[in-house]
C-alpha cells in the first residue's frame, strides 16, 4: 500500500489514469466507465487516499493480510458502479390516527457486490423502521385498503450505547455532523477531532491522564473526567461549532475575503478569554470520608474507585481495591484498617484460574497477604 498517514479520501486525475492497471494487477475487472466519485484534484490534501500499489504481497501476518484486504476491497468498491435502491414511504390514516410505513428494494447491487457480507446485508432490514422487500406494492394516493388485523404494542426507547474505541474514533472523525448551522457543518465535513494519525493517541493520552478508562470494550469517563466535563460543557471550547466557525474563517482567508491578521487577533483574544474563564473555575471535588491510617496514625485514608490510600504527606500506605478478580467493598477496607483483616472473601481467582476463599490481612510492614479459611497462620503474600 502507499503512504498510510493520510486523511484524504480522494485521488487526483493523474492517479486515476493508473487505476485500470492497478485493478488488473490485483485481479479485478470492472465495467467501464469507472466510477469517478473519488476523483477530485481540489480535495487532495498532503497526499491522495490510501490505495494498493499493485505489488503482490508476501509474508504478511494475519492482521496485515486483513488490513491489506480492507484497502483492496474499498479500492474496488470506489470505482464500481453505484448501488441502486428504491425507497417507499407511505402514510396511512384511519381518520383519527396517522401511521407511517417504510420499505425499500434493491435494484442493482453495484459496489455492494464486492464483499459477500454486504450482499447478505441486502436481505436484512436496513433499520428498525424500514423493510427490505423484493418488490414494492403499487399504491395510489387516496386508495382505501382493507384492515387485516390490528394490535397495540408497547416499546421503550433505549439510551445511546457507551462508546467503544471504534465508535469513539468514528465520532471524532465525524465530530461536525450534528452542528445545526449548515454552512458550519459543511465547513467541518472534511475535518473532525484530530487526524487519522493522531486520534488513537488522543484517546490513549486521555486514559493516561485518568480522564477516561477502558471498561471491558467500553470507554467511560472517570470521576476526574466528569469533573472537567462539568467545567467546560457549556463553554465554547467544548462546542464543535467553534471549529466550524474557524473553518469558515480560514476558507474566507484562502479566498482573499479576510486578512489573516484579523483571524490571528481573534484567536489571541479568544485564547485569553477562555484561559481567564477556566482559571476562575474550580472542579467540584467529590467529598470522601477519611479513616485512621495504620501506618502513620493520621485520619487521612480515603477510599477511592481503585485504591484506598493515605493522603498524609510522606505516607505511602495504600491498598488496591481489586484483589484476585474481586473488588473490595468500603466495609472490607474499613475492617482491614480497624482490625487488620477483612472477613472471608469468597470466589477469589488465582493466577491459575482456580477459585479460593481467604481473608486479606495487614502485615507488620503494612503490605497485605492472604490468610486462608480454616488454615490460620499459613499466609501467602500479595
Amino acid at each position: 500500500m502507499n503512504y498510510p498517514r493520510t486523511g484524504s479520501r480522494y485521488i487526483s486525475e493523474d492517479v486515476f489514469e493508473e487505476v485500470p492497471v492497478l485493478l488488473r494487477k490485483i485481479g479485478e475487472t470492472l465495467p467501464t466507465p469507472l466510477n469517478r466519485h473519488s476523483v477530485d484534484n481540489a480535495k487532495i490534501t498532503d497526499h491522495h487516499a490510501i490505495i494498493p500499489t499493485g505489488e503482490t504481497p508476501s509474508r504478511m501476518s494475519a492482521d496485515e493480510t486483513t488490513i491489506y484486504q480492507m484497502v483492496v476491497n474499498r479500492f474496488v468498491e470506489a470505482f464500481s458502479s453505484n448501488s441502486e435502491e428504491e425507497h417507499m414511504q407511505v402514510r396511512f390514516t384511519d381518520g383519527t390516527n396517522t401511521f407511517t410505513w417504510k420499505a425499500c428494494r434493491q435494484i442493482s447491487l453495484g459496489w455492494k457486490a464486492v464483499q459477500k457480507e454486504l450482499v447478505a446485508d441486502v436481505e436484512k432490514k436496513v433499520n428498525d423502521d424500514e423493510q427490505v422487500l423484493p418488490s414494492l406494492p403499487d399504491l395510489t394516493e387516496g386508495e382505501i385498503l382493507p384492515l387485516v388485523s390490528a394490535e397495540i404494542t408497547e416499546h421503550k426507547t433505549k439510551p445511546k450505547p457507551l462508546y467503544t474505541e471504534a465508535t469513539l474514533l468514528s465520532a471524532m472523525e465525524n465530530a461536525g455532523k450534528d452542528v445545526e448551522e449548515s454552512d458550519k457543518r459543511k465547513a467541518m465535513a472534511e475535518c473532525g477531532i484530530g487526524t487519522p494519525a493522531t486520534r488513537a493517541n488522543i484517546i490513549e493520552t486521555l486514559i493516561l491522564r485518568d480522564y477516561i478508562r477502558r471498561e471491558k470494550k467500553a470507554i467511560v469517563p472517570t470521576e476526574k473526567g466528569l469533573a472537567v466535563y462539568e467545567i467546560v460543557k457549556d463553554k465554547r471550547i467544548a462546542n464543535a461549532e467553534m471549529t466550524g466557525s474557524w473553518e469558515l474563517t480560514l476558507a474566507a482567508i484562502e479566498a482573499g475575503q479576510m486578512p489573516p491578521e484579523k483571524f490571528a487577533q481573534g484567536i489571541n483574544s479568544y485564547v485569553g478569554t477562555i484561559c481567564e474563564e477556566l482559571l476562575s473555575l474550580a472542579p467540584k471535588q467529590k467529598s470522601y470520608p477519611t479513616y485512621r491510617c495504620p501506618k502513620c496514625g493520621s485520619e487521612s485514608v480515603g477510599i477511592y474507585t481503585k485504591v484506598a490510600k493515605c493522603r498524609h504527606e510522606g505516607c505511602d500506605f495504600r491498598v488496591f481495591r481489586e484483589v484476585c478478580g474481586t473488588l473490595l467493598t468500603e466495609d472490607h477496607i474499613q475492617d482491614l484498617l480497624a482490625t487488620g483483616h477483612t472477613p472471608i472473601l469468597r470466589g477469589l481467582t488465582s493466577k491459575a484460574g482456580k477459585k479460593f476463599n481467604a481473608r486479606l490481612v495487614l502485615n507488620e510492614d503494612y503490605t497485605t497477604s492472604f490468610e486462608f479459611e480454616n488454615r490460620k497462620g499459613k499466609q501467602r503474600g500479595r
